[in-house]
């Protein structure tokens, strides 16, 4: 997994410099390069607290919290370095300082199972990633029509499936087949790939 992850950060390693890696970028590139990572990540890092918590709503709490601290220290992140380790360990200070300051009663995770949690995590943000980039390509792949109704259909500006299948002149059933059909095909492409990189 060393290997992997060193092909995850030189991937990334153009967010720190501009296009062609020959200037720095500009305090406001930075900033939206920051903003970006910050946003690929940020359901995972709700995830991750969840699953410390044990609570949806004390997640969200610290959530916030985090999420304030995390802009505070951004000139201290590295573009191109690992975003999730170093989110995690703002994360992690934040669940210890709230679990103290609030004094919660009842059942607590010990510490060694928060390492480990934020061990897994990390694991899981960096398999996800790939996950993603296999879902690219595995998208380019499928067959003009299939692409097409999958970019019709999942679009931000998607209308409903019942407009769609009227402008293709099929039944909404046929649409819905078709589309769990894709599906399948891109569950199982992504598969595929990320075997064959060793990462399953």
């Amino acid at each position: 997994m060393d290997a992997d992850r060193e092909q995850y950060e030189s991937d990334h390693a153009d967010d720190a410099a501009s296009p062609g890696g020959r200037q720095p970028l500009s305090a406001d590139e930075r900033r939206d390069a920051f903003a970006r990572l910050f946003a690929r990540y940020d359901r995972w890092l709700f995830s991750y607290l969840v699953s410390l918590l044990a609570s949806p709503a004390h997640a969200e709490e610290v959530f916030q919290e985090v999420a304030v601290t995390v802009w505070r220290l951004s000139d201290q992140f590295e573009l191109g370095t690992d975003f999730v380790k170093w989110v995690s360990v703002i994360a992690h200070n934040q669940v210890r300082k709230f679990r103290r300051e609030a004094k919660r009663t009842g059942f607590q995770l010990s510490e060694a199972a928060c390492v480990q949690i934020a061990d897994d995590a990390a694991r899981r943000a960096d398999l996800f990633e790939f996950r993603r980039e296999a879902l690219q390509q595995c998208l380019s792949k499928l067959p003009t029509t299939d692409r097409q109704l999958v970019q019709r259909c999942y679009s931000d500006a998607a209308p409903s499936f019942k407009s769609i299948a009227h402008d293709l002149g099929r039944p909404v059933n046929t649409v819905y087949k078709a589309l769990n059909r894709i599906r399948r095909s891109l569950h199982d492409c992504i598969d595929r790939t990320l075997s064959a990189e060793g990462l399953l």
